[in-house]
């Protein structure tokens, strides 16, 4: 009996020391991003952009109003809600079943997520939270590129494209205005479920201006396709974002009131096919078109076949974007 119990109590330890090994890893894996709450990011807003936060990122998606649609209705014609399939919600009392039945759903969509710590929550108090997850998987022809852009005096990661097999430009398309210093690529991701087009324009002065100007150069251009020996870089996304509502806030709806905790979440991911090194000899590959480097950045992504986007981030300011490490 007493080696069942020696047994019992090794076999247990060696489960858990397993387990936290698995977990720590997956978690470290998950935080090698921008990790923030939006309070701390004075560069960027959260939702429907107003005029005097014309100079600042934005990021956009209908967030709690897709729990709650009478919160807001002002962007109807800029947006839809974001897909099921990248999206969770919790709108009731914090309890230990409603808990993980948001959990449930939660490691469903979202495999190997760790558990979400809601601090100073007693039970019963009420939760309202909407979580958008999304990695943007990228075609072949892009990779992690070795080398960094400059955007607004910060060194940053940057994705690089290169076109290596006929197939890759039927999932990839490139539109150029030099003299307008206007840059566009439109490029089907998750395995064609989706469209992200991505623009960069020095003369924007708001992401409305800049979707305008996109659809333009998108709708009316030639296709642009880089030659041979020629790369396109694009900035390299990865945050995970969250905003808490103040319900003694001033500007904040009164809806808030009613809840002890009331945030949302974001988290966003640009992925290359292959993160495990760079694209072979892109050393000696130019970039004519660039993404990053001279002007602002506007990238939406929707449902193929949708006319709408559903989550729209306006880049100015780098503090969003992925710090180049210093070994690079």
């Amino acid at each position: 009996m007493r080696k069942l119990y020696i047994f019992f109590i090794a076999f247990w330890v060696s489960f858990m020391t397993i387990y936290s090994i698995y977990y720590y890893k997956v978690k470290s894996k998950l935080d090698q991003s921008v990790v923030a709450m939006a309070q701390d990011l004075p560069h960027t807003v959260f939702g429907f952009e107003a005029q005097s936060d014309s100079d600042k990122n934005m990021i956009f998606t209908e967030g709690l109003s897709q729990i709650i649609p009478t919160l807001s209705k002002d962007y109807d014609s800029f947006l839809v809600p974001v897909p099921d399939t990248g999206f969770v919600s919790f709108n009731g009392p914090y309890t230990k079943p409603n808990i993980e039945k948001f959990y449930e759903g939660l490691v469903t969509k979202f495999q190997n997520h760790p558990p979400i710590e809601f601090k100073n929550l007693k039970d019963g108090n009420r939760l309202l939270l909407s979580y958008f997850f999304e990695n943007v998987h990228l075609p072949d022809g892009f990779r992690v590129s070795e080398s960094v852009v400059d955007f607004r005096g910060k060194k940053v990661r940057a994705l690089q494209y290169h076109h290596q097999y006929i197939s890759d430009t039927g999932y990839v398309s490139f539109y150029k205005n030099d003299n307008m210093h206007e840059y566009a690529l439109k490029v089907k991701v998750n395995d064609g479920k989706d469209e992200l087009t991505m623009y960069s324009c020095e003369a924007c002065n708001s992401w409305l201006h800049a979707k305008l100007k996109a659809d333009s150069l998108i709708n009316y251009s030639v296709k642009y396709v880089p030659a041979n020996n020629e790369s396109v870089l694009i900035p390299e996304l990865d945050f995970n974002i969250v905003k808490d509502f103040d319900k003694g806030g001033t500007k904040t709806n009164p809806v808030f009131n009613d809840y002890a905790l009331a945030e949302e979440r974001i988290k966003f991911k640009i992925s290359a096919p292959k993160e495990g090194g760079p694209l072979e000899a892109n050393k000696s590959y130019n970039t004519p078109v660039n993404f990053v480097m001279n002007g602002n950045v506007l990238m939406y992504i929707k449902e193929a076949g949708k006319k709408l986007p559903y989550c729209i981030i306006y880049i100015k300011d780098p503090e969003i974007l992925k710090p180049a490490a210093k070994q690079r």
